[in-house]
């Protein structure tokens, strides 16, 4: 009997051995891969997925942008930002892939008005718990805190990010400007007083490649915050970007820099932007009210220029009348 167990355990040994080392192989064939499908969601997350299913493009890419109650009002930026994408050259259909995400309740309320694609609060209570005024001028730490955590969430899904400021008009359709497989695609602009940088503008828009190694790099940032609560962790990509070449290297995070005249901002004025920009960014200004007041004016401005190339076909330049109370 002892001999007959002996022997059967010999025949099995071999199998068992096999099915372990076909087992390895699967997981390094994944490694670097994100998984999605495979997981029981809480409840909290089962709108977030449903809105990001109706709302992806056929690539799983969504564009994401992130509102409270002082952006989500009438007169509101967010009125602004939905304006230009009907109003945009081949940003009409990017509606439909826009999904916002509400800070509270009222911002909630009046974005199902305006979107159909709008999430609940209480999909991210954990990190919208706290209360912050008007966060994108007067607590931005707060706001890029709060953003970076939802872009873990969306990415763990599997969907990569375009990430859009309200305060920023879509005049064209940006698609082209984002490199499809390096993870990061920004446009960062560098200002220098002669010798090294001293500010930094970003376009208000980004997109971010769903993979392995986004996300550890979003991880890496999420756990630095954490150890470090007190410390100077950088709040903007591109200034994460510059002062941790190391850490980028190390993580692979391939960076695709867009050309700064395809997203333009207050920031850096020049004739030419309503021609090449695909996308205007309200920076350089300390005001919702104000932004707002301009922001129409660019709008006004590019109706009026797209009047003027269909009717004259040409792209004869147009004095900027904009910005008028964004001055600093």
């Amino acid at each position: 009997m002892r001999i007959l167990g002996l022997r059967n355990f010999i025949y099995v040994l071999p199998f068992t051995a096999f099915l372990m080392v076909l087992m390895c192989f699967l997981r390094l064939q994944n490694h670097g891969q994100i998984k999605w499908g495979e997981m029981k969601y809480p409840s909290e997350q089962r709108e977030l997925i449903q809105v990001l299913k109706r709302a992806t493009m056929p690539d799983r890419t969504v564009i994401l942008t992130m509102v409270d109650e002082s952006h989500a009002k009438p007169g509101s930026m967010l009125e602004v930002l939905l304006q230009s994408f009907k109003s945009g050259q081949g940003t009409q259909r990017l509606l439909n892939h826009l999904v916002i995400i509400t800070m509270d309740s009222r911002a909630f309320d009046y974005c199902r008005s305006l979107h159909p694609h709008c999430i609940h609060p209480s999909t991210f209570k954990h990190y919208f718990a706290t209360k912050t005024r008007s966060f994108q001028i007067t607590d931005h730490s707060v706001f890029s805190w709060r953003r970076n955590n939802v872009l873990i969430e969306v990415i763990e899904l599997g969907y990569n990010i375009i990430f859009t400021d309200t305060d920023v008009l879509w005049l064209k359709s940006p698609l082209e400007n984002f490199h499809p497989t390096q993870e990061i695609s920004i446009s960062c602009n560098f200002s220098s007083d002669g010798e090294r940088a001293y500010s930094m503008h970003e376009g208000g828009i980004f997109f971010m490649k769903a993979n392995a190694i986004t996300l550890e790099f979003l991880k890496h940032w999420k756990l630095s915050k954490i150890l470090y609560p007190t410390t100077n962790v950088e709040e903007s990509w591109c200034e994460t970007i510059m002062h941790n070449e190391d850490l980028v290297e190390m993580y692979g995070f391939r960076v695709h820099h867009v050309d700064t005249d395809h997203f333009g901002g207050f920031c850096q004025l020049n004739n030419d932007m309503l021609e090449k920009a695909h996308t205007i960014h309200a920076n350089c200004c300390n005001d919702h009210t104000s932004k707002v007041h301009d922001l129409k004016i660019v709008l006004d401005d590019w109706f009026q220029f797209r009047k003027h190339v269909k009717n004259n076909n040409s792209t004869e330049k147009m004095a900027l009348k904009w910005p008028q109370k964004c001055t600093g």
